[in-house]
């Protein structure tokens, strides 16, 4: 079958050879392993490292039956910005005019992701206009997550500000021929917009996390590199891998790390892996405490090292944040319990599989409080056996994008018996 999937945001595989790939990623992988023709549409901004692959519309053809379709849009430095609304809106343009191109083969099932509510919505159009199943992937709450971002005074103007938005999102769910979601209350939020029950043209499949490969040797260059950065494999390392973004708060972990050097506690260690634009900030909050440490951003070599020696995972979201990420089956992943700041469907997944403990956040406090109970009483290697386990069984990339493989390519096999 010939599969479109539309999406931006994500690692490509012609980024560095050591960038852990994710969800769309993974599946275009996975489907083009077994044998379909896949176009991935997708940008030519970098939205992770913030530059551009292409000044221009690029197709790049990959090893097998993978082809990278780039679309054009401006760069943006902020994420909450007008320049990045502008970049949506260039994409989604691009996709339409180049998918209605004469010479582009029609596809048997579209596979586009939410956000952006704009590429999800040209997308949507244009399946319903040529009679091609569109399967819209909801993995974040937008526009929602903007009117979080404004005092609660102003949401009413903020939603009107919002309405072009607010009409693609619509757009995107009532033409989509079936929603996925990556958990049960994104679906219900799907579901309210378009205005409809859910039925078997709807599923829940979560965030999935991949074996990653590294040999003996990159783990070996990786341990040096992380104790020249700091690293003491002698602590408890509490640690965090990602971006550092408005979502992140790595605020509160700097100053629960300050509590316990104040109390002269030197059995923990905060690690933070990564960069964005809240690095400066955090590193002057951070000053000489000798429990924290910044290594930069990390390779997947360095990734499986700090996994292998880590004490525990920190999901260390901010109030307001309406996803669930990845960090918790990256964590997951590597048996590694977690430490969590947020409620809703993250928390959920924690306490159904007993595989970390939620604190407060914005109360360093609360997370020195869930740090030094996840130290007593075999709490904590209970917690581990019990992450890996839960991943093994409920979010193995292998197992969770096979399901969705199945579902989706369904649609295109239901919608060529009605044509025939």
């Amino acid at each position: 079958m010939r599969v479109w999937l539309v999406h931006v945001g994500e690692p490509l595989p012609i980024d560095s050879g050591n960038e852990r790939q994710l969800r769309m990623s993974l599946f275009a992988r996975m489907l083009a392993d077994r044998g379909h023709d896949v176009v991935w549409w997708t940008s030519t901004f970098d939205h992770t490292h913030k530059r551009q692959r292409a000044q221009v519309d690029s197709e790049i053809r990959l090893e097998g039956t993978l082809t990278l379709r780039l679309l054009y849009a401006r760069s943006y430095s902020v994420n909450i910005s007008l320049d990045r609304l502008v970049n949506h809106y260039q994409i989604a343009r691009a996709f339409e005019r180049l998918a209605a191109h004469p010479a582009e083969p029609a596809p048997d099932v579209i596979f586009a992701t939410m956000p952006t509510v704009e590429l999800a919505a040209a997308a949507a159009r244009f399946g319903s206009r040529r009679n091609i199943p569109v399967v819209v992937d909801v993995r974040d709450l937008h526009p929602d997550i903007y009117l979080s971002l404004v005092p609660p005074a102003a949401r009413p103007m903020a939603r009107l500000a919002l309405t072009p938005l607010y009409r693609e999102l619509r757009t995107s769910v009532t033409l989509a021929t079936g929603l996925i979601a990556i958990a049960p209350s994104f679906l219900d939020w799907a579901l309210r917009h378009a205005g409809r029950k859910v039925t078997n043209r709807d599923a829940v499949f979560p965030l999935a996390y991949p074996e990653l490969p590294a040999s003996d040797e990159a783990l070996s260059a990786a341990a040096v590199d992380m104790e020249a950065s700091g690293v003491r494999t002698d602590r408890r390392i509490i640690w965090y891998v990602g971006t550092y973004n408005r979502w992140i708060d790595l605020g509160t972990p700097i100053l629960a790390a300050r509590i316990l050097a104040e109390r002269q506690r030197d059995d923990v260690q905060f690690v933070f892996s990564g960069s964005g634009d809240f690095e400066p900030e955090w590193r002057r909050l951070a000053g000489s405490l000798p429990n924290v440490v910044f290594t930069g951003w990390v390779d997947i070599p360095r990734i499986v090292y700090m996994r292998s020696i880590a004490w525990a995972g920190l999901a260390p979201y901010r109030p307001g944040f309406l996803t669930v990420g990845n960090k918790l089956f990256e964590y997951m992943a590597g048996g590694l319990p977690v430490l969590l700041s947020i409620g809703g469907d993250a928390r959920r997944v924690i306490e159904e599989h007993r595989c970390g403990l939620p604190y407060e956040g914005g109360d360093p406090a609360s997370l020195v409080k869930a740090i030094d109970e996840m130290r007593s009483d075999g709490i904590r290697d209970e917690m581990a056996s019990n992450s890996l386990q839960a991943y093994r069984d409920h979010y193995a990339a292998e197992k969770v994008y096979g399901d969705m493989a199945e579902f989706v390519l369904d649609f295109a096999a239901r919608n060529g018996d009605a044509r025939n």
